[in-house]
């Protein structure tokens, strides 16, 4: 989300000096409701001179375009980024027609380092990494110098990292450039013929349609990709299941969604390893965390009580497998079901941590998550003044910066 130092700093100030919108409009010669999406984080002035004539009038010493500079810096920080991640998706679809080639050296190490460090370390620090192995790796295969008997590798290796960059730009909420890095890591793997990898990308794949509420189409990815489950593929049955819950689950279908938790579960015990840590791995914390959210949304009260203990139990596995991201989200799953059992003051302590850290601190998933849990306390508590309260504290917070 766009930064909006700017817009905290004038509806202080103004408040401040006791001036309402419209006669601080009245003042800069400018419409009022203008000045109302600024505050709240709507629009943003793109013209400096536009903040220190409000500056001016204010009296504020500079500080709106001390605010305004601060904000243009960030945006301009994120364009990089964006920038960044759109240069990813360009050359993850030009490996969808890449041709064969390249001698392949070992570097297996560095894929393990980029999975296992993504999302504990700075989003900027992992697409560079990934992004420099990913160009290695494809001037390899476009330089055609590799024996026959290595292409499989390189292919496995291409998919692996680009199955990185899907993890990465969907936590940055840009779903499409998700679904085209997952797509060219299932195309890979299937070049080279690797189960692993096409069970993995197609979970992967679903789980980005799952973001866009595309539901339908995650339970057909998931359900593609169980046919390539076999004793090489490790964890991605569990993962495939447990997708394919959350798929069936959203699309209404709570009693299968648990059948398939259930089922989820048996097979846990006799998953193979998998090739490699960090993301490729399906944990048996995220396993019960995928618990949680896949039985929140159900009208049996018995599956809504399911789904806050297996919340609950996730929070606690977090604990001992590091994971704040997945943390965060379960106190928001554990808020969603106590709410839908009728359990206000419950549902309020369990999303209280999660507004501890700024917005801006957490992955995309969260802001969606909030803004569901904020609707479903209007829906299920519409008389309740604390919940009329809790919402608007859960919308500043969505909205803040």
């Amino acid at each position: 989300m766009a930064p909006n130092r700017i817009g905290q700093a004038l509806r202080r100030i103004r408040t401040v000096r006791g001036l309402s919108l419209r006669e601080l409009a009245g003042l800069v010669f400018c419409d009022h409701s203008y000045l109302s999406n600024v505050e709240a984080g709507r629009r943003w002035p793109r013209d400096r001179g536009w903040a220190e004539r409000v500056d001016r009038a204010l009296n504020a010493g500079g500080e709106l375009t001390r605010a305004w500079d601060q904000d243009q810096a960030e945006q301009a920080k994120r364009s990089d980024t964006l920038r960044a991640l759109d240069i990813a998706r360009r050359e993850s679809e030009a490996l969808l027609i890449a041709p064969d080639g390249a001698d392949l050296d070992s570097i297996s190490d560095d894929i393990v380092d980029i999975s296992t460090k993504a999302r504990h370390e700075s989003y900027d620090a992992t697409l560079r990494h990934a992004m420099n192995l990913r160009t290695e790796l494809v001037r390899r295969v476009k330089s055609g110098a590799y024996r026959p008997d290595e292409i499989r590798d390189l292919y496995v290796a291409l998919g692996r990292v680009c199955g990185v960059l899907s993890y990465l730009t969907l936590d940055l909420g840009q779903a499409d450039m998700a679904k085209v890095h997952a797509q060219a890591a299932f195309s890979l793997g299937d070049r080279a013929e690797h189960d692993q990898l096409r069970a993995w990308s197609r979970g992967t794949q679903a789980l980005a349609h799952r973001f866009t509420k595309d539901f339908e189409q995650a339970k057909n990815v998931a359900e593609d990709g169980l046919r390539y489950v076999n004793a090489s593929t490790g964890t991605s049955e569990p993962r495939l299941l447990c997708s394919l819950a959350a798929s069936v689950a959203n699309l209404g279908d709570s009693a299968r969604a648990v059948e398939l938790l259930d089922q989820a579960d048996r097979v846990r015990d006799s998953a193979g390893p998998d090739e490699i840590p960090g993301l490729f791995t399906f944990t048996a914390a995220k396993q019960i965390y995928y618990h949680g959210f896949s039985l929140m949304w159900s009208d049996d009260e018995r599956v809504l009580k399911r789904s806050a203990k297996a919340s609950e139990l996730a929070i606690d596995a977090w604990q001992v497998q590091r994971s704040p991201g997945d943390e965060i989200l379960s106190q928001i799953y554990l808020a969603t079901a106590r709410a839908r059992l009728g359990d206000l003051d419950g549902s309020i302590a369990a999303v209280n941590p999660v507004l501890v850290n700024p917005i801006s601190a957490h992955f995309s998933w969260v802001r969606k998550r909030l803004s569901q849990l904020a609707g479903l306390l209007g829906e299920h508590f519409p008389d309740s003044a604390v919940a009329t309260e809790m919402r608007a504290t859960l919308d500043g917070y969505i909205h803040s910066t």
